[in-house]
């Protein structure tokens, strides 16, 4: 299958005789090439190649394919990385996949298999893409919020009633339905079912850190996410019958949570 016009992708490899193979043979079948013998060399220009695969050799001087993936996976890029080696180490190639490279492949390369290799890695640098692009959405609605809206949002997406949450914070059922409907009309959704699930799904995939959208911009994680996994952490541990004696005590309580994890995200 021909690659669209904008796959662009990067072949680093010590030996130039592998790199002049490789791009000519992905160059026939459409593929915009780009090629290193140095992994730093590759790594200094790869913010300008936006590449959708890295074909990298294991085995190089100054710093090896896999470091180099390491490195690039520590600074929150995601690219699908083929690897491939004159001499299959088990050891390596075990560490290699476990750290996610999608393959590793035996030179001399069978071009069949390189190609659908290739196709494999498109694939999935297009679902990594539109996955970043739909966090980063989210991520700018919920810096809408405020503290007070992301711990509701959290408790009203938990499955707790108006009045359960009024109990847990400290405050009145009316004010928990006002910040309710300002955090639907902030994040765009129409309903609880649509809450529960945009809340589901950003809690399960946001990562601690900042994350980079398509054009490898980072976007700092939103403090909205800190505040609505300490609500959830505080009320997992209050009981929302509380007595009008101990609503205060357990208010206490809960604030201290929500600073804490403030302090922590």
């Amino acid at each position: 299958m021909a690659a669209l016009p904008q796959s662009t992708i990067v072949v680093v490899d010590d030996d130039e005789g592998t790199c002049r193979a490789l791009a000519r043979s992905l160059s026939c079948n459409g593929y915009r090439v780009r090629t290193y013998t140095r992994a730093r060399e590759y790594l200094a220009e790869r913010d300008q190649l936006d590449a959708a695969c890295v074909l990298a050799d294991i085995n190089m001087p100054e710093l090896d394919g896999l470091s180099m993936y390491e490195e690039e996976r520590s600074e929150g890029y995601e690219v699908p990385t083929v690897f491939v080696t004159g001499c299959v180490d088990v050891r390596t190639a075990v560490r290699a996949m476990k750290d996610g490279a999608l393959d590793l492949l035996e030179k001399p390369v069978d071009e069949s298999v390189l190609l659908a290799t290739i196709e494999a890695a498109i694939q999935r640098s297009r679902a990594l893409r539109a996955e970043r692009e739909d966090i980063a959405s989210v991520w700018r609605h919920l810096d809408l919020l405020t503290p007070r809206e992301a711990e509701i949002c959290a408790l009203v997406a938990s499955g707790r009633l108006n009045k359960q949450i009024a109990a847990l914070i400290g405050t009145t059922e009316k004010t928990v339905k006002v910040h309710r409907a300002r955090v639907m009309a902030k994040l765009g959704v129409s309903s609880v079912a649509g809450l529960v699930r945009l809340v589901d799904r950003v809690l399960a995939s946001s990562p601690h850190g900042p994350i980079f959208d398509a054009d490898h911009h980072a976007r700092p994680r939103p403090r909205a996410l800190g505040f609505m996994s300490s609500a959830l952490s505080a009320a997992a541990t209050l009981r929302v019958d509380l007595g009008a004696g101990s609503r205060l005590s357990a208010r206490r309580v809960y604030r201290e949570a929500a600073d804490a994890a403030e302090k922590f995200f």
